[in-house]
């Protein structure tokens, strides 16, 4: 298990992003912090990837500030040397044995790099999570990452309570999708929160990217929860011409208690738009997000400090049943993970 273990907020054994494949070169090594934990990301010279906690067992210097030649990472403190599983291949000042880091199971898949906090023999039953909307021989992708300062709890609100539209995305929002009905089941390890609004004619923008300009359009909004803390949102709109759509993932990996990294995708079927019309598409949601959602989230972090949020007690609508689900859900696999450790 990870140095975390005893933060009862985050779930160890899980996949979490930890970047885009194509950002790590050969050759490369990337730290990040996930779960509060610092984590060296290191691509190989045989393009396979390891993820190292990102400190020498020596006087804990950060390895990430020394050497990567592609097969040892080495120490920039003591010249001490790791290979990418964590065992100790180089000691300037006598044996190697019994020096070690330790390594995260690591994978790469759709473009996504995922580790695994927990314990390594548990990630070997567990595959990471694969979504088709990735695959760029049938639809359009994009990438991008942003930084919240804010727990991830908040941001999988955020993205699971669609009825702040209307209020915080003016440009984008319609009454409609306030006043629609919420819909939300559970499926396992799976809450979906979905609403339709028939009749809707949608704001230019929208409009404009699902070329449905000046009709009226029955659209659907559905968001499914992945614990621990992936998301994808479904858009499904029938207007004249047909039926059209998109898709984007959320995908929030914590950093620390308040702070979260946001790796997000969107993407449009090729027969359904064109590469001017998705590009505005995908350029509207990261700026609507960097502009709009994350003001208003780190400012709720702001206000809520290091407490729990359940400790402000927090008035509760109708409109929260899907965040309260997930919230509840995370707590329990948090809490089942907990007892099979204490």
């Amino acid at each position: 298990m990870s140095e975390n273990v005893e933060r009862p907020m985050f779930l160890q054994n899980a996949w979490y992003v930890a970047g885009f494949g194509s950002e790590i070169g050969t050759g490369e090594m990337r730290p990040i912090r996930i779960l509060d934990c610092a984590i060296l990301l290191l691509r190989r010279t045989d393009g396979s990837l390891a993820a190292l906690v990102d400190r020498c067992p020596h006087r804990f210097a950060p390895l990430s500030l020394g050497h990567f030649d592609g097969v040892q990472v080495t120490c920039g403190y003591h010249g001490l040397g790791f290979d990418g599983n964590g065992a100790c291949s180089q000691n300037p000042h006598g044996p190697t044995a019994g020096l070690k880091v330790q390594a995260w199971p690591v994978r790469e898949h759709d473009g996504l790099i995922w580790v695994w906090p927990g314990e390594a023999d548990a990630a070997e039953a567990v595959e990471p999570p694969r979504f088709a909307m990735l695959d760029e021989a049938t639809a359009h992708v994009n990438h991008g990452y942003l930084h919240g300062r804010a727990d991830y709890r908040l941001m999988i609100d955020n993205i699971l309570d669609l009825s702040h539209i209307e209020f915080l995305h003016p440009a984008l929002g319609t009454p409609e999708v306030r006043k629609a009905k919420i819909e939300v089941t559970t499926d396992g390890d799976v809450i979906t929160v979905s609403r339709a609004m028939n009749g809707e004619t949608l704001s230019e923008g929208l409009a404009h990217v699902y070329g449905a300009a000046g009709q009226k359009v029955d659209r659907t909004l559905t968001v499914a929860f992945n614990a621990p803390s992936n998301l994808v949102l479904t858009v499904r709109i029938e207007r004249e011409q047909g039926r059209t759509g998109s898709q984007s993932l959320h995908l929030f990996t914590p950093e620390t208690a308040t702070s979260t990294h946001y790796f997000y995708t969107s993407s449009m079927w090729r027969e359904d738009a064109t590469r001017e019309q998705f590009d505005a598409f995908a350029g509207a949601l990261t700026r609507v997000f960097l502009n709009e959602d994350k003001p208003m989230i780190d400012a709720q972090q702001e206000r809520i400090g290091n407490r729990e949020i359940g400790e402000l007690k927090p008035a509760l609508l109708k409109i929260d049943k899907g965040a309260v689900l997930a919230r509840r859900k995370l707590e329990q696999m948090i809490a089942r993970e907990a007892e099979e450790h204490a």
